[in-house]
């Protein structure tokens, strides 16, 4: 037989682990239950437009996104304005405790700041693509992929009145004010932008 130290402990003498008392379960299990009922709430909210329009600062953009064609394609504000993914979800819920408490004080609730969409929703596979060289018309030459990926230009800049025109004076169109922030110099070739030949320049203050 191999002697044993004698400070060495028994099994019957070994230090049980410590249980948990019935007061740190239910502790636990209260956080987890808040924790739940605290993301729930902003995803009941969100889950509609209309639910989202019950607070008047979102009316005018539920009134703009339900006459687009964004209201087939987008069947909730979350959907454009929140990041892809697990943690661009969770961020778009929690910034509605923010908007809710500013609006619960009566401060002014900038309803876009945070959320406005990014080129990863545009990009959605049913959705937009930057395989695109001209406008919807046809007329004006814009290579889509090379302004976002290489000018890291993105998608809202140019079109914030896609889906809410008409919201906080947003165009629906990129005005050519836009364009001469990063072409200025270009303002008097039409060929540079326009595929239609153009009989002359546009008079100053033209497209504003």
């Amino acid at each position: 037989m191999i002697p044993t130290s004698d400070t060495e402990p028994s099994p019957a003498e070994q230090p049980r682990p410590r249980r948990r008392s019935r007061a740190q379960v239910v502790l636990v299990w209260a956080v987890a239950v808040l924790a739940v009922a605290l993301l729930a709430v902003p995803v009941v909210l969100t889950a509609s437009p209309a639910r989202c329009a019950s607070c008047h600062e979102m009316k005018p953009y539920y009134d703009s996104w339900n006459t687009s064609s964004h209201r087939a394609a987008a069947p909730n504000c979350r959907y454009c304005h929140s990041r892809p993914g697990p943690i661009g979800f969770l961020g778009y819920e929690a910034g509605f405790y923010g908007m809710m408490l500013g609006h619960v004080a009566g401060a002014k609730v900038d309803t876009a700041a945070t959320n406005t969409p990014a080129v990863a929703s545009c990009l959605r596979s049913e959705c937009h693509s930057l395989n695109r060289e001209t406008s919807n018309s046809g007329d004006i030459k814009i290579d889509h992929r090379l302004h976002v990926t290489q000018a890291h230009i993105p998608c809202a800049r140019c079109h914030p009145g896609a889906v809410h025109a008409g919201v906080d004076g947003r165009a629906k169109l990129p005005p050519m004010s836009l364009c001469k922030q990063c072409h200025a110099d270009k303002m008097q070739q039409c060929a540079y932008c326009h595929t239609q030949q153009q009989l002359q320049p546009p008079p100053p203050g033209a497209h504003r």
